[in-house]
């Protein structure tokens, strides 16, 4: 399971070119900044028994198109933080 609260990055040195998300993502979707998705508010989402749409038992990978501390994301970031920890019992796998 992926979780992406936002997608985005920004160039920042040469070695950049070679990052997988910058790359292909970027030129293929052209998106260089940092933008909220869609999934954001994904983790306090329920269905239409009221449960969790993420299960508790699952591995949650996130962040793999964005770095979750980018400096675009700071105004998100906080409310990120709090869906966590209330709707996530799940493993949580942090891309680095």
């Amino acid at each position: 399971m992926n979780w992406e609260p936002w997608t985005g990055c920004s160039y920042y040195s040469e070695g950049w070119k070679y990052c997988y998300y910058y790359g292909p993502y970027a030129k293929r979707y052209g998106q260089n900044e940092i933008t909220k998705t869609d999934k954001f508010d994904w983790p306090i989402r329920k269905n239409r028994k009221g449960e969790y749409c993420i299960k508790g038992d699952k591995v949650l990978a996130t962040c793999f198109a964005a770095d979750f501390f980018h400096p675009g994301a700071d105004t998100w970031r906080k409310e990120a933080w709090a869906m966590i920890k209330v709707s996530l019992p799940a493993d949580l796998c942090w891309k680095k």
